[in-house]
């Protein structure tokens, strides 16, 4: 199989993923089986580019270069030949099978986002764009890198909002080209990136890093303080941790300390230790669900709920972490309310005396905005938080919130 078929059946298979509820739910009406080619067919059908609504050119498809690679059976010739839907889209669909999404994730979405919930939802079966971020540790600018990657034909632009990034406009196989492999670029979505520099770090300061995972906020980090002060990386699994090493490697970064800490982990020893403690909790990743459709499909409400039991937990331990008059950031990707909002309302209850929110706004005009000039974008019925609507401004979907130890 060659490589423009390799990247025909990748296309396919993430199509299906994404729209599957559907496509099942039209084989459902028809009263047949469903099964793998059938679910490919109805892709090909009504989603695919370039085959959409030609049942010829999908035959030819078929018999010529699909058939050795699946089991088509006559009957779903004829299955092909019956295809005779007014649309894909149906307004007779239930809406979890419409947005691809259980009932109670749907109601979660509503209030994050009462007028423009539809448009988010439909934004998650979106194929995802493409982000890379210049390593200020060895890149001069952003121009030396887009002017290279325009030399090889890769079509690319400024990511909009983060001074640091460049967005693809089309995927490639970026691990494999030198600016990767030397360290100078590093995959990272425009918003992790903002999330990043709204954290105002300097050189100099000492910051942790909870739930690091494989070090992009870490890297971010040191990048922006160059490579001076002290970074306390921490997560519960070593292989995330291992993989960071090799990342941190490669981009010259040697001021992080990783740290490998058992799921019970305390706070012993760290307390009022950190400038700033950064919890970059583990949560449902709704936010970049575009970028991994089969997520949802591991996703349960049982999860959820076990995930924000232990957002509340790293909340309280981090705050014990933080200096006087230092700062803590808490960050997900995800629009949840219970992941976001409802998160920090908790908090504030609990913390009122010894914490006041920080107005991102201000951070914004502190950190982004002497950088690109770029006025705050992100409006939204939060007062001081960030709730970034991924279909507004098509970047992931993140909830961003900050807040300051009294001295």
């Amino acid at each position: 199989m060659g490589s423009k078929d390799r990247k025909f059946v990748s296309s396919s298979f993430w199509n299906i993923l994404r729209h599957r509820s559907k496509i099942r739910w039209h084989l459902t009406l028809l009263d047949i089986e469903i099964t793998n080619e059938r679910e490919l067919f109805l892709e090909l059908f009504f989603l695919n580019t370039r085959y959409k609504n030609n049942l010829i050119e999908i035959k030819k498809l078929l018999l010529l270069k699909l058939k050795d690679f699946m089991n088509i059976a006559e009957e779903d010739l004829h299955f092909l030949e019956s295809l005779n839907f007014d649309g894909f889209y149906n307004n007779k669909m239930p809406e979890p099978v419409y947005y691809e999404l259980p009932e109670y994730l749907i109601t979660s979405v509503k209030k994050s986002y009462p007028n423009d919930w539809k448009e988010v939802l439909l934004s998650l079966n979106k194929e995802a764009f493409f982000d890379i971020r210049i390593n200020n540790l060895k890149v001069k600018s952003r121009e030396e890198i887009k002017a290279l990657l325009q030399d090889i034909n890769i079509p690319v632009e400024y990511s909009k909002y983060s001074p640091l990034g460049i967005r693809l406009s089309k995927r490639f196989p970026i691990e494999g080209h030198q600016l990767f492999k030397n360290g100078n670029i590093e995959i990272q979505g425009e918003a992790s990136q903002l999330a990043s520099l709204l954290l105002d770090v300097k050189p100099g300061m000492s910051v942790a890093d909870i739930c690091s995972g494989a070090g992009g906020k870490s890297l971010i980090l040191a990048d922006i303080m160059n490579n001076k002060g002290r970074i306390l990386s921490l997560d519960t699994n070593k292989k995330r941790l291992e993989n960071a090493s090799v990342r941190l490697k490669r981009a010259g970064v040697h001021n992080v300390e990783r740290r490998l800490v058992k799921p019970n982990w305390n706070v012993s020893g760290l307390e009022n230790k950190f400038d700033l403690v950064l919890i970059d909790a583990p949560c449902s990743g709704i936010g970049t669900w575009s970028r991994s459709p089969d997520s949802r499909f591991n996703f349960d409400q049982k999860k959820l709920n076990d995930l924000i039991k232990i957002q509340s937990e790293l909340l309280s331990k981090a705050s014990m972490m933080v200096a006087p008059g230092g700062k803590l950031a808490y960050i997900v990707c995800s629009f949840l309310i219970e992941e976001g909002v409802d998160q920090i309302e908790k908090f504030k209850e609990n913390n009122k005396i010894e914490f006041s929110e920080i107005n991102m706004f201000n951070m914004w005009n502190d950190t982004i905005l002497p950088m690109n000039g770029i006025e705050y974008p992100f409006q939204s019925e939060l007062k001081k938080s960030i709730l970034i609507n991924p279909a507004k401004y098509n970047v992931d979907g993140f909830f961003i919130s900050m807040f300051q130890r009294r001295r």
